[in-house]
């Protein structure tokens, strides 16, 4: 996981700017952090959006474990019935292929 350049440059600028996130901010240790994978990071969210926690967490677990590994090759080898089948939507589905 890396911290984005910005980060800690926008913490300071929304601290300046609105009282409440500042007591939430600087009650948190955490930083925002991404995966070095692009790809990885764009299939979870296309997988995470519209539905719950609990859902995208059910799906992304079929999706991984059907891939072995996120990574473009591996998605390309599926089907659109093994998308499917994971619990994707089909546009979601179209949507991981084309990335």
């Amino acid at each position: 996981m890396i911290e984005p350049l910005y980060w800690s440059k926008a913490k300071e600028y929304l601290c300046k700017k609105d009282k409440k996130l500042s007591k939430i901010i600087s009650s948190h240790d955490g930083h925002l952090s991404t995966k070095k994978n692009p790809f990885y990071s764009l299939c979870k969210s296309i997988v995470g959006q519209q539905i719950s926690v609990q859902s995208a967490d059910s799906v992304w677990k079929k999706l991984v474990k059907r891939c072995n590994r996120i990574s473009p090759r591996n998605i390309n080898r599926l089907g659109k019935q093994d998308l499917l089948d994971c619990g994707l939507s089909r546009q979601k589905s179209e949507y991981i292929k084309l990335l």
